[in-house]
């Protein structure tokens, strides 16, 4: 670019034809002070009431948990102790007991239906209750009058002893006593035997 060419910058007076050009001043911008302060007082006020519920409804929250938890707990004890006991009605001892209550007795020669073709396998037999004779079967009756008995029959033992010794000490006081009685008559006789010589 050539000095031709070049744009000529004109200065602030030498302006053609125009008015003069001058800087503008910033106004300054003032912010209400009052509307702030209270608007963000009212968003803290907000703010903390939010925070407050928002904590409160937590804490609710939790203490329902905490009551649906221990719920929640009984009910795992229960279903455990339901299920204990299901266990054990179906156990084979509580059946054999059962059965016994009822009049049942096993039977060591079984025999077994076949269900597809409806054919008998082994001897089928009616128990009579003797074919085990080493196994005794009791009802619990019979077998609560056995405990009565036995309870009954120790302390008639103990009753005995208590009795046998008391006889041995009323048998050991006589003869402490006739022993004594003896003594002295010895000595009385000495006595005598010793005044006459």
């Amino acid at each position: 670019m050539t000095a031709l060419e070049a744009p000529q910058v004109l200065s602030a007076g030498s302006r053609q034809g125009g008015a003069r050009l001058r800087p503008v001043t910033r106004r300054q911008q003032t912010v209400a002070v009052v509307p702030f302060v209270s608007s963000l007082a009212l968003l803290f006020v907000v703010g903390m009431v939010g925070l407050l519920l928002l904590n409160t409804t937590l804490q609710d929250q939790a203490f329902v948990v905490r009551a649906q938890q221990r719920q929640a707990t009984e009910l795992g004890y229960r279903l455990a102790d339901l299920e204990a006991q299901v266990t054990e009605a179906r156990s084979s001892t509580e059946l054999a007991i059962r059965a016994t209550e009822l009049g049942l007795r096993p039977n060591p020669y079984p025999g077994y239906l076949m269900l597809p073709d409806g054919t008998v396998v082994g001897e089928p037999s009616r128990v009579t209750g003797a074919e085990l004779p080493e196994v005794l079967y009791r009802s619990p009756e019979q077998l609560q009058a056995e405990a009565r008995a036995r309870v009954r029959a120790a302390e008639e033992r103990r009753l005995a002893a208590r009795a046998q010794a008391e006889a041995k000490a009323k048998a050991a006081a006589e003869a402490k006593a006739q022993a004594a009685a003896k003594a002295a008559e010895e000595a009385a006789k000495r006595q005598l035997e010793e005044d006459r010589g």
